[in-house]
């Protein structure tokens, strides 16, 4: 018969009264079963808390490349911004300087002019310190448009301050056509218009027009004569300064007055058909220390 029970005994040292316990034989037999169970139960749980110590390890790794990632491409945004910014620069610089040249309206240009003028050293350096970051084989070419840029902005920066320094001079210069028309006649030999057959000398351009088509001043002037002048008709003569003088004939009404300053742009007499004139037009002289030149060689629109 088999074992019911199975005892264990235990006897202190220091006593004569032993102490025991019975066990049943089927907890014993159980225990050889679980035993092993809880032994396999503990080695996979050990190989689990590995898998995720490892798993925790690689999502640390992911999360510290993740982080780098963000910062390449704030960095990356920077220079964009950057570079965007000195874009601007440049088409800010380029306004300021058709604003000292006057070749475009001062009201195009309030709406353009909105920055005070960069110091494109600054930029340049702070380029140079952007530059001591590493960066990769593909930045290599933004890295050239950028610096390329800056360059371009430096170039316009030293530009703008030499014709700051001659601004009144720009100011003098007749860039403006003086009239809407259509160019008839230029500056050279031609035969007389007026039908005698001798060829003349033409020391100015002809504007042909409507009658009453407005004349505007090319260039900011004083007003040293206005009136009536043998073969010109009503004319008006402008002197810009540095020895530049421009003339208005034929008109049919004059605007403007003796001594009187004008502006770029500013009306100073309509076209008519006034004096030795065959049809309504301008007749418009540059003259440069009292010698007649090519209107053509001025004038810096289409």
């Amino acid at each position: 018969m088999a074992n019911r029970f199975y005892t264990i005994m235990i006897i202190p040292e220091n006593s004569s009264r032993p102490r025991q316990f019975n066990i049943p034989s089927w907890l014993v037999r159980a225990g050889w079963v679980i035993v092993p169970v809880l032994v396999l139960i503990s080695i996979t749980l050990f190989l689990d808390y590995r898998f995720v110590a490892n798993q925790v390890y690689e999502n640390r790794e992911l999360q510290s490349e993740n982080r780098k990632l963000r910062q390449d491409l704030q960095l990356y945004q920077n220079r964009v911004e950057a570079l965007e910014a000195s874009i601007d620069r440049i088409e800010n610089f380029s306004a300021r300087l058709k604003m000292i040249t006057n070749l475009m309206d001062q009201d195009q240009l309030s709406r353009h002019i909105d920055l005070p003028p960069p110091n494109a050293a600054q930029n340049l350096a702070f380029a140079s310190r952007e530059t001591q970051i590493p960066v990769s084989t593909e930045d290599t070419h933004f890295e050239k448009v950028s610096l390329k840029s800056l360059e371009l902005e430096q170039s316009l920066h030293d530009l703008y301050e030499l014709l700051s320094d001659q601004k009144s001079f720009l100011n003098a210069l007749p860039t403006k056509k003086p009239a809407d028309g259509y160019f008839t006649s230029g500056f050279g030999v031609r035969v007389s218009p007026l039908g005698d057959g001798a060829e003349k000398m033409h020391e100015g351009l002809d504007v042909a027009n409507a009658v009453g088509t407005p004349i505007k001043a090319p260039a900011q002037a004083t007003v040293v004569f206005a009136g009536r002048k043998s073969g010109y008709g009503q004319i008006v003569i402008l002197d810009h300064g540095y020895g530049l003088e421009t003339w208005y004939g034929h008109t049919s009404r004059i605007i403007v007055k003796p001594g009187q300053l004008v502006k770029r742009g500013q009306l100073i007499a309509l076209i008519g058909n006034s004096g030795k004139s065959t049809g309504a037009h301008l007749h418009y002289e540059v003259r440069v220390h009292g010698i007649p030149v090519d209107p053509l060689a001025y004038i810096l629109e289409n």
